[in-house]
């Protein structure tokens, strides 16, 4: 157990590996649901417990996990964490942002087969330059997010549920409520265009700012280590005395952390393959500072909601 606790930390620490730019690792995810899971009060998870049952992947959430009829229950809530990552690389589903994209075959129970994912973020734009700001897109988490938690108690709790347990953890990684601006970043016809949340922003050479911030959390899936962080940020982080529900909240304190400390020290012209932006130990530490307290807001905050929508 320690040489799977200190690899872990090795992991955390390192923190700017290359990977897909989807949201936290789905690690990170994994730590949040963890955390949340074990505030709900008694009733609150068992109707948890109860509403996603009724997912159809719920074998997938359990499959591999061994142990007694809670254990299961609560590994399901942790892996379904993932879900909406997960459905990105599944035939079954379709990205309906996509122009040329052709729906998949419909499959009972789900409400629709697109992959929406559009949902996992929202464009707050901001030039440090004075470059001109579109509007922000939608839809969009600030515009899902409601209606994720509207829907809990409905029909399709369980579809709502879990696209609730990702995208709520997505907003709390700063990197998915902010998108830069800037003359040096530039489309195809060589206008000024955003960084798409930091993917378009060039870090130490060879990976971009957004999979930075993936990954300040871990990137091991190995269960020890995500009960260990959860049990950790729960130690290091008390429930705050006032806990805000409200995603436009989340999403402009998100917004804000991604403007002042992921983007600290950033010149206007940085962040390009010809000068990519150099991380700093006191960077790294701050980072990781700022990325833990978010997931552990986040983990305090999802409880608060399914307390209060599945009492």
């Amino acid at each position: 157990m320690r040489q799977i606790v200190a690899l872990c930390v090795a992991l955390t620490v390192a923190g700017g590996l290359a990977a897909p730019a989807w949201g936290w690792h789905p690690v990170g995810h994994r730590i949040i649901a963890a955390m949340a899971y074990d505030q709900l009060p008694k009733k609150t998870r068992a109707r948890v417990d109860e509403v996603i049952r009724k997912h159809p992947d719920y074998g997938k959430f359990t499959e591999g996990v061994r142990g007694d009829a809670k254990h299961m229950a609560r590994w399901a809530f942790i892996h379904a964490a993932a879900w909406a990552d997960d459905i990105k690389g599944d035939e079954r589903f379709w990205d309906d942002t996509r122009r040329d994209a052709k729906a998949t075959r419909a499959l009972q129970p789900f409400p629709e087969m697109k992959r929406h994912t559009n949902w996992h973020y929202v464009n707050l734009y901001f030039s440090p330059d004075g470059s001109p700001l579109p509007k922000t897109p939608e839809p969009s988490a600030k515009t899902q997010l409601p209606k994720m938690i509207a829907g809990l108690t409905g029909e399709l709790g369980w579809y709502h549920l879990v696209w609730l347990l990702h995208v709520e953890g997505d907003i709390h990684q700063p990197m998915h409520c902010v998108s830069r601006l800037t003359k040096h970043i530039v489309d195809r016809a060589g206008k000024p265009t955003s960084d798409l949340g930091g993917n378009l922003t060039v870090v130490d050479g060879y990976t971009n700012l957004h999979a930075v911030w993936d990954d300040l959390l871990g990137v091991t899936r190995d269960e020890a280590y995500i009960d260990w962080m959860a049990a950790r940020l729960r130690k290091a982080h008390r429930k705050p005395a006032r806990l805000s529900l409200e995603p436009d909240v989340w999403i402009d304190e998100g917004f804000a952390l991604a403007r002042d400390k992921a983007y600290a020290g950033m010149a206007a012209e940085q962040g390009t393959r010809e000068k990519p932006f150099r991380r700093t130990v006191g960077y790294e530490e701050e980072s990781l500072r700022v990325a833990q307290a978010q997931a552990a807001k986040a983990a305090y905050r999802l409880a608060g909601v399914l307390t209060e929508k599945l009492r």
